[in-house]
């Protein structure tokens, strides 16, 4: 008996504890409410004291006796989540992102923070590229943001593609990759044609509207983006790509990436993209290749990046007249005209250096070479015989344009003749950009600038003479008939200063000097003058800005900047023109008045902006409807480009993700005779409506809703191109190592024009570009290693 009781008082413990005390297995899910994203490293709290964190996933696993439990969900960048759980099983937790009053995550001077930025800004993340991206250029994927507009001259996203930011076209948009300009250094113009394929190596695209950031210079006038290439993966990575679509566009990609290795990390993209294009004789051909070799060491991390990149497209300059816009053939109708065809090369190399906790040191070195020329047949000269042959140069003009009085004579006047003209040009620019910073418990400092040097070679040449008595006079080979060497020297200096007076206020000051040197010496060849002329341009650049953590789920922002730029170089002088003399053009200048919030509430991120920008000397452009592949500038001496941005992203599940964004503008002329009319070529209402759902695990889908206010063709604004609705549907799915998207853009057939210019000539002209109708593409990926 009294063995039986000894036991029963050893069993029974043990019996009980079974029963009512037995450890049970909570596990969850911790997801970002913004992106829908797994949270890493999330602090998982239960109330005795223990604890654990979460995985790469986002999830955990944690044991206990009691249930019911409180647990708390704690992490540095989210607002901590208290929860009494009923159950083992927690599901999936949304945590909501909250604002930090000061940096904890060190960040470029190039990059704006949320919730730390006096900036209107965004950004397309890695995902999003993903869903959205196909074979399109990058202005095409970038227009689904607030504020942005693009259009292509072949109609369906390839070749020569163009981007807008609050009315300013891209040669006012600063545009960097990781951190390198990209524009061009004469007339500040961006080719994105360049850059095939450049997505793929994204990890994220910035575009920061407004002035933006001081590192960004004199082109940010409209705004600024800056492309980052992805940071690779830890391990061996490679895929392969093929794709096909309408207009016979086909895409082939290769990547790899040898993974972390040590301290080494490497990659390389090969790519090529071809395509007809919607409209006839606008076809493209693009080839890219990119390396990059990362070392990550204690203190200091460097990143060496090459970018080589090929096209070769066939264009035209004129638009679909007014009477064909509406006609299915006919809107696609064209004619050979001429032929472009460039090679760049890109070399950066990216050095961070940690000195202390306090201090940091960024730099980059880049150096950018390119060569290419654009090509025509021309024709020239009276047949006095053909009375339709009045749309023809007269002889001795011909003359005089080439350089040739000297080698023929005007006996030659009643002659027919074609001919093929080139137009060269060799460059090179490289530079520096070095940062400095300082941190301390309530204040940054930012100091750097950029030394920058460029040096262009440009000429003119002509040959394949139809008249062959004419090409034994001039020569068989190339003559060439002008030639002119441009360079320029760009030193920018800046301090920028954030500073925290009290808890949530920021305050942000910022002084940039920037010195432009110009010159260009043009040969002087015949009738060429042989002008050798220079400019100096000193401007300084003052902005400030606040921002203010209303709480930790909202926060306000004011700023002001001042831009001014230089002009381009065909602003200037048309130095391959003989009839050309250098004109007075004064530097171009704008005052930035902004105002903004985000606000975070529930599964809902709004962002609102209101901008003011007064502009003086504006420089505006229109197609030179006399010589192809130039435009014509226009002075307007103040005008006006204020509006409201806003964007609301709703993300109910990590299945559902709406975003919805806009934009409304005024870009008026303040003075001169159109004073109170519209800029021409600006949307004023810009919609985008983009919801995505994952139907299953590895199968998701995209619809796009667009919409695109009328534009003005004109300055008087006589021609109009009315305002159209878009929907674009694109499917992705993966099965083990497959993946296969599909993308479908104008679900609904629409007929429309992106673009167009209108010129008094008996009568009214209207031109247009258009849009291409329903068309799709459809690619397979093999990837091994992701």
């Amino acid at each position: 008996m009294y063995q039986i009781s000894l036991s029963v008082l050893f069993v029974l413990p043990l019996l009980v504890s079974s029963v009512f005390g037995k450890e049970q297995t909570i596990t969850g899910i911790v997801r970002s409410h913004t992106n829908g994203k797994p949270v890493e490293l999330a602090n998982i709290i239960l109330e005795d004291g223990r604890g654990t964190y979460t995985d790469e996933q986002g999830r955990f696993v944690i044991a206990t006796s009691q249930i019911p439990i409180r647990i708390t969900i704690a992490h540095i960048a989210y607002c901590d989540t208290v929860l009494l759980v009923l159950k083992g099983d927690c599901g999936e937790i949304w945590l909501t992102p909250t604002y930090l009053p000061i940096d904890q995550v060190i960040v470029t001077a190039t990059r704006a923070v949320k919730g730390k930025t006096p900036v209107a800004f965004s950004e397309v993340s890695s995902a999003e590229i993903h869903d959205r991206y196909t074979v399109e250029d990058v202005p095409m994927i970038l227009a689904q943001e607030p504020g942005v507009f693009a259009y292509s001259e072949s109609g369906n996203g390839t070749g020569y593609s163009y981007v807008q930011i609050r009315g300013f076209d891209q040669s006012r948009i600063a545009v960097m990759l990781n951190d390198v300009p990209l524009n061009d250094n004469e007339s500040h113009q961006v080719y994105w044609v360049d850059h095939t394929d450049i997505l793929s190596d994204a990890g994220d695209v910035q575009i920061q509207r407004g002035i933006g950031n001081s590192l960004y210079g004199s082109a940010a006038f409209g705004g600024s983006i800056n492309v980052q290439s992805a940071p690779g993966t830890d391990n061996p990575v490679m895929k392969i790509e093929i794709g096909s679509g309408s207009y016979h566009t086909t895409k082939m990609h290769l990547s790899l990436s040898s993974g972390r290795r040590g301290r080494w990390r490497c990659s390389t993209r090969l790519a090529q993209v071809t395509s007809d294009g919607y409209r006839e004789e606008h076809s493209s051909f693009q080839r890219a290749a990119t390396g990059a070799i990362t070392y990550e060491g204690k203190n200091i991390d460097h990143q060496f990046r090459t970018l080589l990149g090929y096209e070769n497209c066939h264009l035209m300059w004129d638009g679909v007249a007014a009477e064909d816009i509406h006609d299915r053939e006919r809107r696609r109708a064209g004619y050979k005209s001429y032929t472009d065809d460039f090679f760049q090369q890109i070399y950066s190399l990216s050095s961070r250096w940690k000195i202390s906790e306090q201090v940091l040191f960024n730099n980059v070195v880049y150096l950018v070479k390119g060569r290419g020329y654009y090509e025509t047949r021309k024709s020239t000269g009276y047949d006095l015989s053909d009375s339709d042959s009045t749309d023809w140069f007269d002889f001795r003009d011909f003359l005089y344009a080439y350089n040739l009085d000297g080698r023929l004579t005007n006996d030659h006047q009643q002659r027919t003749l074609t001919f093929t003209r080139r137009k060269w040009i060799e460059n090179e620019y490289y530079g520096v950009i070095p940062t400095m910073t300082w941190l301390s418990n309530n204040m940054r400092l930012d100091v750097g600038g950029e030394l920058r040097f460029y040096a262009g070679d440009h000429h003119g040449e002509i040959a394949h003479f139809s008249d062959a008595e004419l090409s034994d006079l001039i020569g068989r080979s190339w003559f060439r008939y002008y030639r002119y060497f441009g360079t320029k020297s760009i030193a920018t200096a800046f301090a920028h200063i954030a500073y925290n007076p009290v808890d949530r206020l920021k305050l942000i000051s910022d002084l940039q000097f920037q010195q432009v040197k110009w010159g260009l010496d043009q040969y002087k060849i015949g009738h060429a003058v042989g002008y050798d002329v220079s400019a100096f341009w000193n401007f300084v650049n003052p902005r400030l800005g606040a921002i203010y953590s209303v709480s930790d789920h909202s926060a306000v922002f004011v700023n002001y900047g001042r831009a001014q730029r230089e002009p381009a170089d065909d602003q200037i002088i048309s130095a391959d023109d003989v009839w050309s003399q250098p004109q007075q053009t004064a530097a171009e200048l704008i005052d930035d008045y902004e105002a903004g919030c985000n606000i975070i509430f529930n599964k809902i991120t709004i962002d609102l902006n209101l901008y003011g920008i007064r502009y003086r000397n504006e420089q505006l452009k229109n197609i030179d409807v006399e010589q192809e592949g130039e435009y014509s500038y226009k002075r307007a001496a103040a005008t006006d480009h204020s509006g409201l941005e806003w964007e609301m992203r709703y993300q109910p599940t990590y299945r559902w993700n709406v975003v919805l964004n806009g934009s409304w503008s005024r870009n008026k002329f303040l003075s001169g005779p159109n004073r109170g009319k519209s800029l021409p070529n600006v949307p004023a209402v810009l919609f985008n409506s983009i919801c995505s759902v994952n139907l299953m695990k590895n199968l998701s889908l995209a619809l796009l809703i667009r919409h695109v206010g009328k534009q003005f063709l004109d300055e008087q604004n006589i021609g109009v191109n009315p305002a159209y609705w878009l929907v674009d549907a694109g499917l992705h799915y993966k099965i083990r190592r497959l993946a296969f998207n599909v993308k479908v853009n104008n679900l609904l057939n629409t007929l429309y024009a992106t673009y167009g210019y209108g010129y008094e000539w008996n009568g009214y002209q209207a031109y247009y570009w258009p849009g291409a109708t329903r068309n799709g593409f459809f690619s397979i990926a093999y990837l091994i290693g992701e």
